[in-house]
């Protein structure tokens, strides 16, 4: 007899090496070759908010391609934060006078980076629940 913990093994297996893999790979880039990197830092430091233990938990529970679209949000997120972060840190930095007070020359230093990775984890933690939504239905029609 089999409970939602214990079928699908294989691809339970293949999903959370793949998101070991990925996140790993990721964590230690970001703690040698990438650690004078804003977000590759600020991210490693904070260890992802944890949100590998959101891609692993939805793995045991049997949702793989939200898993899948976890760990990719947060690959794509990190890059994106990171150069999306940069090009807007050089906008605002550009408007710094001599004139600016020490409390707007940190407001327009700021990176955002760290808000953009979020957002895009979250936009596909949102994409992968629609699709294992639609792809459940299908199967239940099939």
């Amino acid at each position: 007899m089999t409970n939602i913990f214990t079928r699908n093994l294989k691809n339970k297996a293949a999903a959370l090496i793949i998101g070991v893999v990925v996140f790993g790979v990721l964590y230690l880039l970001s703690r040698t070759v990438l650690e004078s990197v804003y977000l590759f830092e600020w991210t490693s430091r904070n260890l992802y908010c944890y949100v590998w233990v959101l891609a692993a938990a939805l793995i045991v529970f049997d949702k793989l391609i939200v898993s899948y679209s976890v760990t990719l949000g947060n690959l794509l997120g990190v890059v994106i934060g990171q150069y999306l972060g940069d090009f807007i840190k050089a906008q605002r930095v550009k408007e710094i006078t001599p004139e600016t007070t020490p409390d707007m020359v940190h407001e327009l230093s700021m990176h955002y980076g760290a808000g953009i990775w979020a957002i895009t984890v979250l936009a596909c933690l949102a994409v992968g629940i629609t699709v294992q939504i639609i792809t459940n239905k299908r199967r239940k029609r099939a």
